[in-house]
């Protein structure tokens, strides 16, 4: 333990319920929830382990407006909080739960405030970017499986009419001893009952991930349900992850060429749609020979037919434009519908699994 990080003084700090902090966990680059949070492990008396997110407001102190940072900050953490326990009413299983929340007596050395607020949530194994990364070769069922379970947390939102928006590696959590994956971090999610500031921004999730039309600040229509577009754009892009090392997004800008940020407007959306469509299916070709050759090495027979059916699934779903992505068939009436996509990947992941 670093003695010298002031965050440590939060160590054996005991909070309701019997949760004790036992460790700072050291954020990457890439982890989310941003300078506003601090993530720590805690145990409780019967030895149960979780996630403990501190909401580290003090930030708000170096803030030109301190008093209106403040109520920001405070406005994030409330409208996580309550989004996270409806999710927890209706019993989302794909979800990341949350256990507990409260406030922090913080110690006078770490901060003048008097009180932080926390949220604890259940602890993983891990998210499926540091799991993945880890291993030396793809391991295909595991990856469909999890794609399965993504697709169906995705769908369990959206029931509560709730689009995650910011789905990414670092978003999906893995359980390694049931290997369940679980979506967390709902953080710039949007709740068609409950607007929030985050439904005003053009790309209100990491713009490595997000789709293309939102980088062109590219809206085809006002009605909530485009925010579900977005989610099935972002889980057609994990294929990607998992297969090429890239998003979709990245995959299908490389092939473009340069585009300057003056391009990047509204009106050149549609005029540059055609050579983004174009883009989009050559880094699906890319995408085929990587996938079929992994399938190889398990399924001698049909690894072929196995992945013309990922790869008609990552076209609905990564489809540039946004008027014709999702269910073909459904689009007039329930394009964005996930059902058709969770028995796929189900499907899918089986045939992978047992080899057939």
């Amino acid at each position: 333990m670093n003695k010298n990080n002031p965050k440590n003084l939060l160590i054996g700090v005991e909070l309701d319920g019997g949760w004790k902090i036992v460790e700072l966990l050291e954020r990457t680059k890439d982890d989310t929830g941003g300078k506003f949070s601090i993530p720590y492990k805690v145990q409780n008396t019967n030895g149960k382990k979780g996630f403990l997110k501190v909401f580290n407001i003090s930030h708000a102190l170096d803030t030109d407006d301190i008093m209106k940072s403040f109520q920001e900050l405070s406005s994030d953490y409330i409208f996580e909080r309550d989004l996270l326990y409806k999710c927890k009413n209706r019993r989302l299983s794909k979800i990341i739960m949350p256990i507990a929340h409260g406030d922090i007596k913080v110690p006078k050395e770490l901060s003048i405030l008097e009180k932080v607020s926390y949220i604890i949530f259940e602890l993983a194994d891990g998210d499926i970017r540091q799991i993945h990364s880890s291993s030396d070769e793809i391991d295909v069922a595991w990856c469909l499986k999890s794609l399965h379970n993504i697709a169906t947390a995705l769908k369990q939102l959206h029931s509560i009419e709730v689009a995650h928006q910011d789905l990414k590696p670092s978003n999906v959590l893995c359980f390694m001893k049931e290997i369940i994956f679980k979506v967390s971090d709902l953080g710039r999610a949007s709740s068609k009952n409950f607007p929030y500031k985050f439904d005003t921004y053009n790309i209100p999730g990491d713009k490595i991930y997000a789709p293309i039309e939102l980088h062109y600040g590219y809206i085809h229509t006002n009605e909530f349900y485009r925010r579900y577009g977005i989610d099935l754009y972002l889980l057609g892009s994990l294929v990607f992850f998992y297969f090429a090392g890239v998003s979709a997004t990245i995959a299908i800008f490389s092939k473009l060429g340069g585009i300057s940020k003056e391009e990047l407007i509204p009106n050149s959306f549609i005029r540059h749609l055609p050579y983004i469509r174009e883009a989009f299916f050559e880094a699906v070709e890319d995408l085929r020979k990587i996938i079929v050759e992994d399938l190889r090495k398990i399924i001698k027979v049909k690894a072929e037919e196995l992945t013309d059916e990922i790869i008609s699934i990552v076209l609905e779903l990564c489809e540039p434009d946004p008027n014709r992505r999702g269910n073909p068939v459904k689009r007039k009436t329930i394009q964005f519908d996930l059902e058709k996509y969770v028995s796929k990947f189900d499907r899918i992941a089986k045939r992978a699994y047992y080899q057939i």
